[in-house]
């Protein structure tokens, strides 16, 4: 009778996550452990959950966990995913799952299931979805930076593939000379592609919100690095 009842939970479970996504993965949490192995382990692989299914808002299991700053609900989906593609889904107004990561734990636990599914080839997955920009021509961490989120824009910007060819263009420009000259078109043409949709190169936007509360980490970033940019 128990394992009936089991069985009973399970499917009632599942049947749940299917209709309402939005809400199913806090409530798969509250069950016991065993409980929730045990349901993992029946719906791994299972064609009954669609991860590109989007719900009245738009939005797929993982953008709704990302959306809310579910953690937990993040871990279950990367449990029961038979791949990282869900991962790599591009959303409503072109975001990806970075760009609308709620906070710091939020980004590093899309990071941490990035890395799960591209354990070889994280770095360039990781690059890709950085660098991929959303309808308002912002990348992930332009977006965070226009949220506020300075703690993820100082911690990550430094890893991105702009930052190192801004530094270069950086130390050309302060050598001075010809190879400033040169420089300068290369500042020029690096600039032009950070514009997001209102104009604003990512300089400027960072001096826009510079005076903001939390933004200290974000200018002094820039002032050590990028000065004559």
């Amino acid at each position: 009778m128990k394992k009936i009842l089991g069985f009973l939970f399970i499917l009632f479970c599942a049947s749940g996550l299917q209709a309402k996504p939005e809400n199913s993965l806090h409530k798969m949490w509250r069950v016991q452990p065993v409980a929730q192995q045990q349901l993992v382990n029946n719906l791994r692989f299972s064609p009954t959950i669609d991860f590109n299914k989007e719900d009245a808002y738009g939005n797929t299991l993982v953008f709704a966990a990302a959306l809310k700053g579910d953690v937990r609900g993040l871990a279950w989906l990367q449990q029961v995913a038979p791949n990282g593609e869900y991962l790599l889904h591009t959303g409503k107004d072109g975001n990806n799952v970075l760009h609308v990561a709620r906070d710091m734990k939020t980004f590093k636990a899309l990071l941490r299931s990035l890395r799960h599914f591209y354990p070889q080839d994280f770095e360039a997955r990781f690059q890709q979805l950085l660098e991929q920009k959303n309808d308002l021509r912002e990348t992930p961490l332009r977006a965070q930076l226009n949220y506020g989120k300075a703690d993820i824009f100082v911690k990550y910007f430094p890893k991105t593939r702009l930052f190192a060819r801004m530094q270069r263009i950086q130390a050309k420009l302060s050598r001075g000379g010809l190879l400033a000259e040169v420089a300068q078109d290369e500042k020029q043409d690096i600039l032009e592609k950070t514009k997001d949709l209102s104009g604003l190169t990512l300089p400027q936007a960072v001096r826009r919100v510079s005076r903001q509360p939390g933004m200290k980490e974000v200018s002094r970033l820039f002032d050590e690095n990028f000065s004559l940019l």
